[in-house]
């Protein structure tokens, strides 16, 4: 091998050490919100914007109070409408695909569904939102496996959340 060929591969290297640390720092660089999600269950939330649109990552964990167990949801949520209502803040409706998992007094369950809710975030940091998220999925009780449709009742139960927006 010859010393250009080194070269070549080190610039290649650096050139992807560049792209993906810029990545990273981008990331971080899009807005987030932390806060809690109450409904029929309590969660701790997570908001990460994507891109540099309004589409965003939602994560939440918690407890499950009707169905006395854990849950944890993950929605990618497309921002559809951000009318100009108010002079100060900012409105938005969103809707996306969600998936669930958790643990009940049924067994273990795991679901897909949607999420559709509209989001108001003040000029000062906090962000306050209303949603359902209902789903349907697959359950398992022991070693028998059948059609979980509570998610589906209790996403319906519509859910507001309190969020510190940084």
């Amino acid at each position: 091998m010859n010393k250009t060929f080194y070269i070549s591969q080190m610039k290649r290297l650096i050139l992807v050490i560049i792209v993906v640390f810029s990545s990273i720092l981008v990331s971080f660089a899009q807005p987030k919100a932390l806060g809690i999600r109450g409904g029929y269950d309590i969660q701790l939330s997570y908001q990460h914007n994507v891109g540099t649109k309004s589409d965003f990552v939602e994560v939440d964990a918690g407890m499950q109070l009707l169905g006395k167990g854990l849950n944890a949801a993950v929605a990618y949520n497309f921002m559809y409408a951000q009318p100009e209502w108010t002079e100060k803040g900012k409105w938005g409706f969103y809707a996306g695909p969600a998936v669930k998992l958790g643990y009940v007094w049924i067994g273990g369950y795991l679901a897909v569904g949607a999420q559709l809710g509209m989001e108001y975030t003040f000029d000062f940091p906090l962000q306050i939102s209303l949603d359902i998220r209902p789903a349907v999925g697959a359950a398992m009780e022991g070693r028998s496996v059948f059609i979980y449709g509570g998610e589906a009742l209790f996403g319906a139960i519509p859910c507001l959340s309190l969020r510190y927006s940084f």
